[in-house]
């Protein structure tokens, strides 16, 4: 029941070398953007709790390496860790 209007992501990439020193990705930081503030939505505590385990690509590369992600309001405000 929420209308969180357009949403943004970035990723940030952190490179390391391989045992055979190639480069490789190391760890993935992804932030994303939602239009609306935090106090105008529904429920957010519970959607935030569950949206991480619906992302078919986080959970997929989580097993090669690290993916943090964020999740902003339109204040800025950071509403996950």
């Amino acid at each position: 029941n929420n209308n969180p209007g357009a949403l943004r992501a970035s990723a940030t990439t952190s490179l390391v070398r391989s045992e055979h020193n190639r480069l490789r990705v190391g760890r993935i930081q992804m932030d994303i953007h939602i239009d609306s503030a935090a106090t105008e939505l529904k429920l957010l505590e519970r959607a935030l709790a569950q949206f991480e385990d619906f992302c078919v690509v986080t959970q997929s590369v989580r097993a090669a390496f690290p993916v943090d992600v964020r999740v902003l309001d339109s204040q800025g405000t950071v509403l996950n860790s």
